[in-house]
């Protein structure tokens, strides 16, 4: 379900590291789930470091099961709904998942349901202003959805790997296909309306993402902050938008007899 950038692509390291500058440490116990999953690669990364109730969410089967037993780990539903019960995980997060998603305010309902009370989660939205559209690798193809634009790129050979044998026509038709059907770029006030309407948290976290990612921008752009506070505002409308949720916890209140 979604595709995997540089900057995700260490995600148990990244996330540790977030969440611990955040002060939400996870444990090696911790229940940790995959929104929209895809292959299940990064479950089996948070696996492999020892994080042994990690799983994984998706509308469809797409997951690659290193053995059979893991299908347990995998859940799938085509309704909208993770089939799990409430208040069930300590942290979720979503890596480039919700441009995909076409009724956002549900998912967020269904994350906060099955997180715990006090459970945080985390999701990176591509940005519709990204120059170059992550999936079709065409110039603000998130922005500009006509035929006639995309056909003009392709007849230009802009294509992603699974176009390249492709003709212009068959791929600005594919790319339109797309644009209409495939992807849904939420701008920040819609990101903010839906999140602070269902979770009792809601912060933007790129500075904290910058100075834990691994990748060349990121720590390019960490060293100019301190010339330049307006980076964060940059990366969020022209690369991604990092969010950090959380639920509330429950307050026990003790009474004296």
């Amino acid at each position: 379900m979604h595709e995997i950038s540089q900057e995700t692509s260490q995600v148990v390291a990244l996330h540790e590291n977030m969440l611990k500058d955040l002060g939400y440490p996870l444990s090696k116990d911790s229940l940790i789930l995959d929104f929209g999953c895809g292959s299940g690669r990064h479950v089996y990364e948070y696996l492999d470091k020892g994080y042994a109730n990690a799983f994984g969410y998706d509308q469809g089967n797409y997951a690659h099961l290193r053995q059979p037993e893991d299908q347990k780990r995998f859940l799938f539903s085509d309704k909208a709904q993770i089939p799990l019960p409430d208040n069930s995980f300590d942290f979720i997060y979503s890596c480039t998942v919700f441009e995909h998603v076409f009724d956002p305010k549900k998912a967020f309902q269904e994350i906060y349901r099955v997180l715990k009370p006090g459970g945080v989660s985390i999701h990176y939205f591509p940005a519709k202003l990204r120059p170059i559209e992550a999936h079709i690798h065409v110039p603000f193809g998130g922005v500009f959805k006509s035929y006639p634009y995309f056909l003009f790129w392709a007849m230009l050979g802009i294509r992603n790997q699974f176009q390249r044998d492709s003709s212009a026509e068959d791929t600005a038709k594919a790319n339109y296909h797309f644009a209409q059907t495939g992807i849904y770029y939420l701008s920040k006030a819609e990101i903010d309306k839906i999140a602070r309407d269902v979770f009792d948290r809601v912060d933007y976290i790129e500075t904290c993402f910058l100075k834990n990612s691994s990748s060349q921008l990121s720590k390019l752009l960490v060293k100019a902050l301190p010339f330049a506070p307006f980076i964060p505002e940059l990366y969020r409308t022209f690369h991604t938008k990092v969010l950090f949720l959380k639920k509330k916890a429950i307050t026990r209140v003790s009474v004296e007899v």
